[in-house]
């Protein structure tokens, strides 16, 4: 399995379980991207409501290229954007793998 490498930057919904947090990454164009998801599909570790925190998201890779890959976070989790997108260009020590 391969996940991009994030960052959870504030909780956005603690109403209830799971908490919701916004998590940015940036792309290989310098864009910011924003995801509003679950804390559970974002990470392992027991939530605690102090951030910024590493997280990462799931995704497959569409493409590889010398410098980056094109990434779409449809699969595995239904990740997208703020802005409805789930396929990215990231550079390659953006994403890591479950062996890491």
């Amino acid at each position: 399995m391969f996940y991009i490498k994030a960052m959870a930057t504030r909780l956005i919904d603690d109403r209830g379980y799971p908490e919701i947090v916004l998590c940015e990454f940036i792309d290989i164009n310098g864009n910011r991207h924003r995801i509003i998801e679950k804390w559970p599909v974002v990470s392992n570790e027991k939530f605690e409501n102090t951030f910024p925190k590493d997280v990462l998201l799931g995704c497959v890779i569409i493409e590889e290229k010398a410098e980056s890959y094109i990434v779409d976070t449809d699969q595995p989790w239904y990740i997208e954007s703020v802005e409805g997108k789930t396929i990215f260009e990231i550079h390659k020590n953006s994403l890591v793998t479950d062996n890491e």
